[in-house]
């Protein structure tokens, strides 16, 4: 009897376990849903977390290590992370946006010495400062200096005046006029213009008719070739007149040193003679016809 209690014993205990054992997987297979829940309420999870990161970090450089900062509310914060993980029910979360402490690398020891280096570095003295010294210190020129004068020449223009009996005088003017490369065609044309007031004053005038103009003037060998308008043509002095315009143009066209006489043109048509009285221009005058 005894040995067949024995046996019976060994064989109950070995289906008690298995009764528990599959009790157990049912009960795990029912439950597993809830596992991860208890997991994360516990905190089993977190601390797995952490370890699990300890582990992967083992070996690396200490500069990638990113530090943590701890609360007095048990709440862990990760630098550079932008929300805060808590341990409790999440009531007190925090902002670590300007709490992150800064993780420096080699590479950022360089750039904040080269920053250290700006800061220290004095800054250059401001141009603009140089410049306004400079104007002010160089001297301001009360008397500029003044451009040029046109270069000027004197001309010798002969006129006339009348004596008491009436008779006709040549007299000679100096005037300064410009200088130019038409020097015949500018004196003769202020020759035309007339006396001025103070020569005027003295007896001067002209018998030039009024309204004659210069048409053109040339020089060729020693000949200048005068082209006049057709008011030339018209004296109302009569002979005295006429002989008296044609002294003043010869006298003053060879007063040049290239020109020895004068040939007239009216209208670029040579004349005979000049008016009804028939004073002769068919040649070129000279001083000596006069």
């Amino acid at each position: 009897m005894t040995e067949k209690k024995n046996k019976k014993n060994p064989s109950l205990g070995c289906l008690f376990w298995i009764a528990f054992i599959l009790l157990i997987i049912v009960v795990f297979f029912f439950a597993k849903t809830n596992i991860p829940t208890a997991l994360a309420n516990s905190g089993a999870k977190d601390l797995l977390r952490k370890n699990t990161k300890n582990s992967e970090l083992t070996g690396t450089d200490q500069t990638q290590v990113v530090p943590k900062i701890n609360t007095k509310d048990d709440t862990v914060v990760e630098a550079g992370d932008q929300s805060a993980k808590t341990t409790g029910d999440g009531s007190n979360e925090i902002d670590t946006s300007k709490q992150n402490p800064e993780v420096k690398t080699p590479d950022d020891k360089t750039s904040d010495a080269k920053t250290q280096d700006m800061k220290t570095a004095k800054p250059a003295p401001s141009s603009t400062k140089k410049t306004a010294e400079t104007v002010i210190q160089k001297p301001v020129k009360q008397n500029a200096e003044k451009p040029s004068a046109v270069p000027v020449r004197k001309a010798n223009i002969y006129f006339v005046s009348i004596d008491a009996d009436g008779k006709v005088l040549r007299k000679e003017v100096t005037r300064e006029i410009s200088q130019t490369d038409s020097p015949l065609s500018d004196t003769i044309n202020i020759l035309f213009k007339g006396t001025t007031s103070s020569e005027s004053g003295k007896g001067l005038r002209s018998l030039i008719p009024e309204g004659t103009k210069l048409l053109s003037a040339t020089v060729k060998d020693g000949v200048a070739t005068i082209n006049l308008s057709d008011a030339f043509q018209f004296n109302q002095f009569g002979i005295e007149g006429y002989l008296g315009q044609l002294e003043q143009l010869v006298f003053t066209a060879t007063s040049f040193p290239t020109v020895k006489s004068v040939q007239f043109l009216i209208e670029g048509q040579r004349h005979e003679y000049l008016g009804a009285e028939g004073v002769w221009i068919g040649t070129p005058l000279s001083r000596d016809k006069f």
